[in-house]
């Protein structure tokens, strides 16, 4: 343009000169018409012009985002089994170029078979998670145990309306529609159930503690004892006649155990309807005797707590469970294993399981609901949070396979990092688990299948 008109500026002309074609190629300049991409993998794509003194902007566009992503460099990521186009396109000559690319599956080896000989390997999930095809690949390829996140809970088991409607003052109800729906997906699934859980202070609703199921008159510990009885009973009895073989294990309680201020044994005393009613942690045993009456053969009853692995938590809970163990109702210790990615190290936890192995012979463990609060999601983050899983189940194998703990399950408390519960009880991201928003396995999850090539 003539700078004649122009007084006191400078005007900058970029001339394009269009290109006619656009050829797609790999890294290596082959030519390409097609495209094929395990999940979770990414490439390079090129755009070669022609005539190739062509200096028009080449812009890079996706048919389906959440089958594939690209950048405006040409790196294609592939996020969802499918197929999708991936397109170049000169911004100024119009000329464009697709090639049809098929993302398939991830190709990964099985962590239940990888840990076949050792424990089992479980996740805690929701029924609506298999509605993805996606997912319940993942979830029966990956996984031959699972724990309902909320679904067996008492809150969602326990029928207000049909309790009352029986007009007794210690026999309950249960919502049999939920527990259908979760027996009958673990078994159409073909996975082992873990129930948790029958007795706990929170997600049980007060009313279950009230005279008459209503008002705020506590029951007396004679009715508390009856009711729980019935739960317990009507519980078990369901699944083992509906569905049995199915639950293979009970977190019969949850949680009694306090962290601190607690009552001179240990007892969790504060927010607990349990025990304002019993002024003790006598329906520990109440519990553990009636999972014991009613549990089908060959079913294992479970103590499950968190901070476990905390010194003074940890003999509280050992000395409640050795007594237990001894009058032959409990089978195993629910270690929750809610860990940061700073504490606790794995020596603590060693030492814990120990601790817990010497409880008696065949005494199993379990980590119940295994996950690592992490905020880094970068790759160095992801690498870092890699490396504590390693070491966490390079102990637990150690351990299992020397004897020195008798390890029968790993369960991480959810599938994908966008599903943990972790990220609104922190009130931050958290990272903390093996697959990623788009079940694409991470650092974490080679660490874990790495971790059993030990020998030993």
């Amino acid at each position: 343009k003539s700078g004649d008109d122009i007084v006191g500026n400078e005007t900058k002309v970029k001339v394009v000169k269009k290109g006619k074609k656009l050829k797609l190629t790999n890294s290596k300049n082959e030519a390409l018409t097609e495209l094929s991409l395990s999940k979770g993998s990414k490439t390079t794509l090129k755009a070669k012009k022609s005539p190739s003194s062509s200096n028009d902007t080449i812009t890079w566009s996706t048919s389906n985002k959440e089958i594939a992503t690209v950048s405006s460099k040409g790196v294609v990521k592939a996020l969802k089994k499918g197929t999708c186009k991936i397109t170049a396109k000169g911004k100024y000559s119009k000329t464009k170029q697709s090639i049809s690319l098929t993302v398939t599956g991830q190709n990964l080896a099985s962590l239940k078979q990888t840990y076949a000989n050792d424990f089992l390997i479980g996740a805690a999930l929701n029924t609506y998670q298999f509605n993805d095809a996606e997912a319940a690949e993942i979830i029966t390829e990956q996984f031959d145990s699972m724990t309902m996140e909320n679904s067996m809970k008492p809150e969602s088991l326990l029928d207000r309306v049909a309790t009352v409607a029986l007009k007794s003052n210690t026999e309950v109800a249960i919502n049999t529609e939920t527990l259908e729906n979760v027996l009958s997906t673990a078994k159409k699934y073909n996975m082992k159930l873990r129930g948790h859980c029958l007795v706990w202070h929170s997600q049980t609703p007060s009313w279950f503690f009230k005279e008459n199921y209503t008002g705020n008159k506590d029951v007396s510990k004679d009715v508390m004892t009856a009711r729980m009885e019935n739960y317990i009973k009507t519980v078990m009895t369901y699944c083992q006649t509906k569905y049995p073989g199915v639950v293979y294990a009970w977190d019969v309680v949850n949680e009694a155990m306090s962290d601190g201020g607690g009552d001179a044994n240990g007892y969790r005393n504060a927010g607990s309807n349990w025990y304002a009613i019993y002024q003790d942690g006598s329906f520990i045993e109440k519990a553990f005797e009636f999972a014991a009456k009613y549990r089908a053969e060959g079913v294992k009853l479970f103590y499950n707590d968190y901070n476990e692995y905390a010194p003074a938590k940890r003999d509280h809970i050992y000395n409640m469970a050795k007594n237990l163990y001894d009058k032959g109702y409990l089978d195993g210790i629910g270690m929750q294993s809610h860990y940061s990615m700073d504490y606790p190290n794995t020596e603590l936890v060693e030492a814990a399981i120990k601790k817990y192995a010497s409880i008696g012979p065949n005494l199993e463990i379990q980590l119940t609901e295994l996950d690592i609060h992490n905020t880094d999601n970068t790759t160095e983050g992801n690498q870092k949070l890699a490396t504590k899983y390693g070491d966490l189940f390079k102990m637990l194998v150690r351990l299992d396979r020397a004897k020195e703990a008798n390890i029968t399950g790993v369960t991480f408390w959810g599938l994908t990092d966008d599903s943990s519960w972790l990220t609104n009880f922190k009130g931050e991201t958290s990272y903390p688990l093996l697959f990623d928003e788009n079940l694409i396995a991470k650092a974490a999850f080679n660490a874990v299948i790495d971790a059993a090539k030990i020998q030993g």
